[in-house]
């Protein structure tokens, strides 16, 4: 669905609020404005100066004696409060039902009608600005009406929406309209030139306040935010959770304990008709906070009629994990060590090649293989499978036992990979694969003929220096039938070191969360230079093990000397 948003729309192209409203709440934002002056302004917009009238002899603002007329209407409220009614009025007159015909634009209003009684009553409990309050709460989700506006065709996405908590809804609209009611009211507020601690508290509800605006401004945003979670309560289908979140914002906020939570939202529903009454809303019936909890209390009670059984079940599980577990750690430890014995071992060692695999697992996905050839010459290898756990470790077990037997009598690790493809294609599970750098190496032409599928490039160093690598040429085993494998060589002169590695020491993280990466393993490939090759790997994984960082994959390197 192609979804509209304010970016790049004209803002004049969208409802408007009465122009002569919006006059009436800049003029009482200016100081040189008076009295009188703003009463004219208020007499030019009938629907207005009828309004305020009508409210003016209302129980919600208590004026004693009949007022009849605007200035003593002005007079009486005051410019802020006055402010607050034309606004309230300006926007809620800015989009009417007829201009979203599908939409349920009381049930939107009644929504917003919950907010700033909850953020007036909690207002008044913190001896803030009760009528600022009011009117904060009110518009704070203006912007959700205009998304709805401009994308009608999510308009059943509304009846959701009105039923999830703030955090869980504010997630929903970002996957839904790739926006927020906070951007678009914060837009808006801008565009209309609102005044600046109500065009704050809009934008910035859910978010943090920027760090430059006026105290005021954070404690409208404040307001907002608790307003919200206390209306949903109300309303959300996860009512624990507003309760709980409720209660800790009011806390934090305002130092005000779970009792006194529970007396406040108890006056919302009293709140809820006397404002209805005074701006003229149309309310369903309204739902006791006594009766809310009433109801989440019967939950509970029900919840704990059932506790001893679900206690006997958890009781009943844990034993059969526990015993699941014991089973799967003897399977583990066999698997472990099965791949050991993969590995070469101690009777196997051969002067000038050393090898050392450090699994990131109970079992690894890595390996390295060499061994002597009747002709004298060394077949070695080293691989990494795709994947970890025991669906890797399996296809490595396969993988290796493959080299260690084709390898005997195929001594061209060109040929020897092309196979080992065939083999691994035929059998292996879709979507995995192994990476391999196999060769030959002549102890005595001192020789070297490697061919590398698809895995990091093979590193040699002359002394503590970077000489040359040689990278793949053909993709890993298992994904591409019948593919070549070139081959490369070289001659492992006097002090010359070959060295083959897995991914696992590039992305060991050292210092924190930095990876060690190419430039970290030269370094170490140059500190060690001259020590013995299987000392030297040790020195190497031991340093990386023990620099801060972690190990989240299989680390295996394999070492030529010359």
């Amino acid at each position: 669905m192609d979804l509209i948003s304010l970016d790049g729309l004209d803002i004049t192209e969208l409802p408007m609020p009465p122009q002569g409203v919006l006059a009436v709440v800049h003029a009482c934002a200016r100081n040189e404005m008076d009295a009188t002056r703003i009463s004219e302004l208020v007499t030019q917009v009938p629907s207005l100066s009828a309004e305020l009238l009508r409210l003016s002899n209302t129980a919600y603002f208590g004026f004693s004696g009949e007022v009849t007329s605007i200035a003593r209407a002005v007079t009486l409220i005051g410019h802020r409060v006055l402010r607050n009614i034309a606004l309230c009025i300006a926007m809620k007159a800015t989009l009417k039902p007829d201009q979203l015909p599908a939409f349920p634009v009381a049930e939107f209003w009644e929504a917003a009608l919950r907010r700033g009684v909850c953020a007036r009553i909690l207002a008044a409990e913190a001896a803030q600005d009760k009528e600022a309050g009011f009117t904060v709460g009110l518009l704070q989700d203006f912007g959700l009406l205009v998304m709805f506006y401009l994308n009608p065709k999510l308009t059943n996405e509304w009846s959701r929406l009105s039923e999830l908590t703030p955090e869980t809804r504010y997630d929903l609209e970002q996957q839904l309209f790739n926006t927020t009611h906070d951007r678009v009211g914060l837009q808006l507020a801008q565009a209309w030139s609102l005044p600046e601690d109500f065009t704050i508290a809009m934008g910035y509800h859910h978010r943090g306040t920027p760090a430059e605006i006026d105290k005021s401004s954070v404690e409208l945003c404040k307001l907002a935010r608790c307003a919200d979670w206390m209306s949903a309560v109300f309303t959300s289908d996860n009512r624990r959770e507003a309760v709980k979140q409720s209660r800790s914002l009011l806390l934090d906020y305002y130092g005000i304990s779970s009792e006194q939570s529970n007396e406040l939202m108890a006056q919302v529903a009293e709140g809820m008709n006397e404002a209805a009454g005074a701006f003229r809303f149309d309310l369903g019936e309204q739902v006791d906070y006594e009766d809310l909890i009433g109801e989440a209390n019967l939950h509970l009670v029900e919840e704990n009629l059932s506790f001893q059984q679900m206690n006997w079940h958890l009781e009943h599980t844990l034993k059969e994990r526990d015993k699941i577990a014991s089973e799967l750690n003897k399977e583990l430890d066999l698997a472990r060590e099965v791949q050991r014995s993969l590995l070469p071992g101690e009777s196997d060692q051969l002067e000038g090649v050393a090898g050392l695999n450090v699994s990131a697992k109970v079992v690894s996905g890595d390996f390295y293989d060499f061994y002597k050839l009747r002709n004298g010459k060394v077949a070695f290898c080293i691989a990494d499978v795709s994947g970890k756990g025991m669906n890797a470790a399996l296809l490595m077990a396969k993988a290796s036992s493959l080299f260690h037997c084709l390898g005997k009598s195929i001594h061209d690790p060109s040929k020897l990979l092309a196979m080992l493809n065939r083999e691994i294609l035929e059998t292996s599970i879709h979507g995995m694969f192994v990476t391999m750098l196999a060769g030959i190496f002549d102890p005595v032409s001192r020789v070297v003929k490697i061919a590398n599928a698809g895995h990091l490039p093979a590193i040699l160093m002359r002394g503590s220096t970077f000489d040359s690598e040689y990278p793949a040429m053909a993709p890993p085993l298992g994904v591409i039938p019948e593919t070549r494998f070139p081959l490369d060589e070289l001659r492992l002169t006097s002090n010359m070191h070959l060295y083959l590695y897995t991914d696992g020491l590039l992305e060991a993280k050292v210092n924190g969360e930095q990876r060690l990466e190419r430039e970290g393993l030269l370094q170490l490939f140059s500190r060690y230079s001259d020590i013995p090759p299987a000392m030297r790997l040790l020195h190497i994984v031991t340093d990386i093990r023990s620099s801060g960082g972690r190990v989240d994959d299989d680390m295996t390197i394999l070492l030529l000397k010359g």
